[in-house]
This record gives structure tokens, sequence and C-alpha cells, in this order.
């Protein structure tokens, strides 16, 4: 995984890396552009408990489109972990194609990754779009809804939403509402704010300059975002208005960007932002700003940096972001070198937190490929390294030799006496068998 600085309080969205789960992923999707705000069934649930690693012990995966229809079934079996039982986590996932626009769809899920608690999904979802609106307009339409059912609470145990989307080139407009209840909880999917009614709203107007003073910018974007949190009883948790005043790509492929964000949260409870640094209960409201600068993708250097300054709760945090990415001219070496730091400053502590990372790729052909990613991040103090070597030996079938290897950095004294924490050796062959 490439790891990430949390400084809020709700957990993060990782996507899924393993090959088994993310083939045919793309029949899971569910609803219409949920995104991480909802994932009935996200897959990185299984193998996975409170960060550790459960052993999988066997699975089976059936994806098909025939016709009109489409079919996506996963049934895992997952081993003991630290006193917790032998789990059996099953997926499934039908839609049908009423006409060219019409989708609509079902979800189920069962099972809970700590074995221990019954835990059932079922949703429905219905998408229509079209290319032809006002003429040649994209416009989409999507609904959707879920229930919970098993050891959740007597609470309210559905959820359900609606979206509409004018996803155009001069004009990207959309609005969406969201409601989860207090006992609507997908055991084996991802909902980082559950008990909430979400409102959200995007406009981006995006011209094209032809000529005189702009024939420099490609395009423009003029953002206006504004979203709201609140509870179920309409007490606002939280809301955030981001906009960009000035957002524009070059016709050489340059982007540069300035954004306003004035936020509001709502805590009832206290969180720890950062080790020993604990924001109290209470009404916050702050503005962020940021600066943003990237070259072009379309040259061997690419570099970019972003700044975000400003309130923060009670004090003010600078967050500064540096990337730099060099392909070599035949495309078979790459390499990619980028860091965050956070510098926090609030009357209850100080803090900063860094997370650097570096990537480089050789293909010494295209089925013969060595990747290393190194990492290290100041909250966990941990370094790691991946190295892969991949041999493709046909479309579907692959070998792989990786090496994993970690160590801790201690917090006082010398930086340089490192203390192995992992060090392993994988060997792994993936072959696919065809009819």
């Amino acid at each position: 995984d490439a790891r990430q600085i949390n400084l809020t309080r709700f957990p993060l969205f990782f996507p899924e890396k393993r090959a088994f789960f993310l083939e045919g992923s793309n029949l899971f999707r569910f609803g219409l552009g949920l995104g991480s705000n909802f994932i009935p069934f996200y897959s990185r649930r299984v193998g996975l408990l409170e960060e550790q690693l459960v052993s999988l012990d066997g699975g089976l995966k059936v994806l098909g489109q025939a016709g009109r229809w489409g079919i996506a079934a996963l049934d895992v079996e997952t081993g003991r972990h630290k006193g917790t039982p032998r789990a059996n986590l099953l997926a499934g996932r039908v839609t049908y194609d009423v006409d060219d626009h019409l989708r609509v769809g079902t979800v189920v899920t069962n099972g809970s990754p700590d074995g221990v608690r019954s835990n059932t999904l079922a949703g429905f979802d219905a998408v229509w779009r079209t290319s032809q609106f006002a003429g040649d307009k994209n416009f989409f339409v999507g609904l959707w809804g879920a229930l919970s059912a098993g050891d959740v609470g007597n609470g309210q145990k559905t959820g359900f939403g609606v979206k509409i989307d004018y996803p155009n080139d001069l004009w990207d407009v959309n609005l969406r509402f969201d409601q989860y209840g207090d006992s609507f909880d997908p055991a084996l999917g991802f909902l980082p704010r559950p008990a909430t009614r979400q409102y959200r709203f995007s406009a981006a107007y995006q011209p094209r300059p032809e000529g005189g003073f702009f024939a420099w910018v490609r395009q423009f974007f003029f953002e206006f975002n504004p979203s709201l949190v609140t509870d179920l009883h309409g007490v606002t948790q939280s809301w955030r208005v981001f906009t960009a005043p000035f957002n524009v790509r070059t016709q050489s492929g340059e982007h540069l960007e300035a954004n306003w964000a004035p936020q509001f949260e709502r805590l009832t409870e206290s969180f720890e932002v950062a080790p020993g640094v604990v924001i109290p209960v209470g009404a916050y409201h702050f503005n962020r700003f940021r600066a943003e600068a990237q070259s072009s993708d379309h040259r061997p250097w690419r570099v970019g940096a972003t700044v975000w300054f400003g309130h923060f709760y009670t004090g003010h945090l600078t967050q500064v972001e540096a990337f730099a990415n060099w392909t070599s001219p035949r495309g078979s070496f790459s390499a990619k070198v980028s860091a965050e730091n956070d510098f926090g400053y609030l009357p209850q502590g100080n803090f900063i937190t860094r997370l650097w990372q570096a990537k480089a790729v050789y293909a010494f052909s295209p089925d013969l490929i060595l990747s290393g990613y190194v990492q290290y991040d100041s909250v966990s103090r941990n370094i790691g390294l991946n190295a892969r070597l991949r041999w493709t030996v046909q479309p579907g079938n692959d070998v792989f030799l990786v090496w994993n290897r970690g160590w801790l950095s201690p917090s006082e004294g010398n930086a340089y006496n490192l203390t192995t924490r992992l060090d392993q050796i994988v060997l792994k062959a993936r072959w696919t068998f065809r009819p």
C-alpha cells in the first residue's frame, strides 16, 4: 500500500492491490458516483482484520456477461486469527440492461470479517445514462437503496441516495443526496460516516479560450463545490465549500491552481490528530487555502508542488507536498520521488508529520519488469522496501519474485540505528486456464 497521512477523524480509503480481487471488480461497482463515501463490497475487508493479515484458505469467483445480464460472485473462506473463528464471506451482484440507457442491479453481501457477528446487506440500484441530452450532451441519473440485517442494532438499518449528473466539457455539474442509518452497517463494505445525511453539489465552468490574450490557455476550470453533512436529526456535523477561482491547463500541459476552502467541523468527541495532540469537543470554523503547480506530463521530467495553509481547528496547519518524475527516452526506466510534510501549530501542542516515498521501475523487456518501492512515515517510524521481479510467461501467466523488508527508526538518538522488523522473500505464480 501507498501510505497516507490521516489528519481527520475518519478512516482512510486504500485501493485494492491484489490481482484476484481486482480482476472483474468493475462488475461489483454499485450506484452512480458514490466513490469512497459508500462501497457495499470493499474487497480489502477480506483477508484484513484490524489492519492485521488473515489467512485466506480458499476462494471462488464467478464473473460473466450474457446478453443484457451481468453477474459477479465471490465466496472466500478465511482462517482463524488471534482467537477469532473461521469466517465465510460472500458477495454477489447481478445487473440487467433494460435498454441502451437504463441499467438496474442488485448487490448482496453476507458474513463478517471477525467471524463472530452475523451481517447481511442487500441493495438495489438503477442508473440511467444518455449522451444525447439536448442534442449531444451527457446526462446521468442514479438511484440506490440498501438494507443491513443481523447484529447491527435497533436503529435505522437502511441507506439510500440519488445523484443527478451533467458531465460535459463546458459545464460539469452534479447534485447528490445520500442518507445512512445509524444501524446501517455493511460489515464487508466501506462507510466512513454512518448515521448521516450528506448533501453535495459540484459545478465547474470550463471554457477553452480561442486566441487573444489567453491564447496560452488550453482550458480554464472555475469550480464551486459545497458539501454539507448532518446527523439524522438535521444537526450540522460539518460543511465545506471548495472553490477554484483560478485553475488553468496551459497549451503546453502545465497545471496552475489556487483554491479557497472554508470549512466547519462539529466535534462531539475529542480526537487525536497527531500523537499527543488532542482536539477537544467543540464547533470549529476555519479557512484553508491551496496553491498548486505541475509541469506537463508530456516531458521526460515532471515536477509539481502543492501547499495547503491557513487555520486548522484551534491553530494553524501548513501541508507541503512535492514530487518529481523522470522517464527515460525509450520508456524502459522510470523513477518517482514524493514527499509530504505537515506542520501543525495548536494550543494543544505542535506536531510535524512526514511521508516520503520513492519508486523506480525498469523493464528489461515487456515481459520482464523489475520494480522497487521505498516509503517512510514519521507516525509509524517504519521504513518499508518492496522489490518485485515480474516475468510474464505469456498473457495471464505470471511469476513474481518479491522481497519485502521493514526497518524501525528510533524516535530519539541515532537516526541511522535501524532495527529490522520484517524480512520476507515470496515466490508467487499465477496461471490462467482458458477453455
